[in-house]
């Protein structure tokens, strides 16, 4: 997985998905928004990586970047305007 690794979290945390980039993320939120029964999704990035005490690397941390709550119609429409968006640019 890449440096930039993105995850998605739903279903109450029970489901989780990764990701490298952005649109493969939103598109599989809006798949799996008609057949969750929590509207609730959180987008985590990988932040800096789990230090030993001596210093060594031992494993990736995620940081929660951003909650999308798709019972609010104007989350999904921000969504849908930024898939547009992306095939546009």
């Amino acid at each position: 997985m890449t440096a930039g690794e993105l995850q998605l979290r739903f279903d109450g945390g029970h489901q989780q998905r990764y990701f490298s980039e952005r649109r493969g993320l939103v598109e599989c939120i809006l798949r799996v928004s008609a057949q969750s029964p929590d509207p609730r999704f959180e987008v985590w990035r990988q932040g800096e990586p789990v230090l030993l005490a001596d210093g060594r690397e031992a494993g990736k941390r995620f940081e929660l970047d951003e909650v999308l709550d798709l019972s609010d119609e104007n989350v999904k429409k921000r969504l849908l305007a930024e898939l547009e968006s992306r095939d546009e640019g």
